[in-house]
């Protein structure tokens, strides 16, 4: 996405946990010409996030365009983290708390523009909640609850909000379950292509169909599809 963003003329900011991840994108981004900064840093630091969100400001002003696309994903029954609270609250860190932090300090600049574009890479998980998956399905939807608040407010001082639902895509961060999720996955550059058509063209939301058919089957009947669950895991069945 970095790389199609610097591709059309874009500066790129971007955000990773390690130097050496950010210096072979600032290699692949200077081979093409383009034009990007790097910051190594932990979101979930939150003090940090929301430093470096100001920081971002005052250096270089109010941003076009915010992607918010860390994630970190877990994939843990319960009964793997009754003594494992850390497992929570580090993928709260990543996908809720250090979000907002590090989003709210450029939030404030795109409203007093009166401009400016908020795009996050959200999971079908906040429509359809998979056992196994709790700590992640609750940190992505925490951050879309808290979004869907926000979004009119955003909006209304003329900054466009976008929440992108994307099915599992084929990344380093969903490698270590790749052998027992038994679904097709997008590649990096199909989920780069809904990304890209999103900064265009500005949606609400963009979701699959059939992740808005499961939400709105748990809406129906929560009670039934729970207990399908129930059943599916009593027999052994682990999404």
């Amino acid at each position: 996405m970095s790389l199609r963003l610097a591709g059309v003329g874009a500066q790129v900011i971007g955000i990773a946990r390690t130097a050496s991840a950010l210096k072979d994108l600032e290699e692949g981004i200077g081979a093409g010409g383009g034009v990007f900064c790097g910051l190594a840093g932990d979101l979930r630091d939150v003090a940090w996030a929301e430093q470096t969100g100001r920081a971002i400001v005052e250096k270089w002003g109010s941003p076009v365009l915010l992607i918010s696309n860390a994630g970190h994903s877990i994939r843990r029954p319960l009964a793997d983290y009754w003594d494992r609270f850390h497992d929570i609250a580090r993928t709260a860190g990543v996908n809720y708390l250090g979000a907002v932090a590090l989003a709210l300090p450029i939030l404030q600049a795109m409203v007093k523009a009166g401009e400016g574009h908020l795009l996050t890479v959200s999971s079908t998980s906040v429509d359809i909640h998979l056992p196994g998956w709790s700590a992640y399905c609750a940190s992505k939807g925490a951050f879309e609850a808290w979004l869907r608040s926000v979004a009119p407010e955003l909006r209304a001082a003329g900054v466009a909000v976008t929440s992108v639902h994307l099915p599992r895509a084929a990344t380093a961060m969903s490698a270590p379950t790749a052998q027992t999720y038994h679904l097709p996955e997008l590649s990096i550059n199909q989920a780069a292509d809904i990304l890209c058509r999103a900064v265009v063209t500005r949606p609400r939301f963009v979701i699959p169909w059939w992740a808005r058919l499961g939400a709105q089957a748990s809406q129906i009947s929560p009670g039934l599809l729970q207990r399908g669950w129930e059943l599916a895991w009593r027999a052994g069945v682990r999404p």
